[in-house]
C-alpha cells in the first residue's frame, strides 16, 4: 500500500473535490481548515487501500502536524461526503479508499497475512447497474471482498508443520 506520485488524471480530480469538501464541511457548520486540506491531499495521492494510523504516520514523516483525533474526523467527513469509502476487510480496523471518480474495485484480503490485492470488476458493476434498475434503484456503490489464504500464508503454514 504505497503513495505514488499525482497523475495529471488525478489532479484533475483535486480541485473539484476540494470544493465538494468545502462545501460540504459548510454545510455542517465546519471550517476548511488547513489540516483538513493536508489530510484531503494526502488521501487524494493514496493509490489503492489505507488505514487512518498509515496516514497519520506518512503525514507525520512528512513533517505534516496533524493530530490522530484529526485524522479520523477528517475521514469520517470526508465518509460521509462520498469522497472516500470504507473497504471491509476485518472487524479490527477500517480501511479507507478513494471512491469518487475512480471505478469499483474487488479486494481479495488473506487473514493471515493481511495482505489486500484489489481488482477490476466490470462485470460485477454491470450486475449491479442491472439488478438496481431492475428494482427502479440508483445505485451509489457496492463492496466486492473475497477472503481466502494467501501463497505466503499457506507456505508459512507448510513450515509451521514441518517443525511441528
Amino acid at each position: 500500500m504505497s503513495t505514488p506520485a499525482v497523475t495529471p488524471n488525478d489532479r484533475q480530480l483535486i480541485m473539484p473535490l476540494c470544493a465538494i469538501f468545502r462545501r460540504f464541511l459548510k454545510r455542517q457548520g465546519l471550517k476548511f481548515t488547513q489540516e483538513r486540506a493536508l489530510i484531503l491531499d494526502a488521501v487524494l495521492a493514496k493509490e489503492g487501500v489505507f488505514e487512518a494510523d498509515e496516514l497519520l504516520h506518512e503525514m507525520r514523516e512528512a513533517d505534516h502536524r496533524v493530530s490522530k483525533a484529526t485524522i479520523y474526523r477528517t475521514l469520517k467527513h470526508l465518509l460521509e461526503a462520498k469522497i472516500i469509502t470504507e473497504v471491509l476487510i476485518d472487524s479490527k480496523l477500517s480501511h479507507y479508499r478513494l471512491s469518487f471518480g475512480r471505478d469499483p474495485k474487488g479486494h481479495l484480503v488473506c487473514p493471515e497475512t493481511h495482505e489486500v490485492i484489489e481488482f477490476e470488476v466490470p462485470e460485477l458493476a454491470e450486475l449491479r447497474d442491472r439488478i438496481c434498475a431492475e428494482h427502479g434503484w440508483d445505485p451509489v456503490s457496492f463492496r466486492f471482498v473475497i477472503y481466502g489464504v494467501s501463497p505466503e500464508a499457506k507456505q508459512r503454514d507448510e513450515g509451521d508443520e514441518s517443525t511441528g
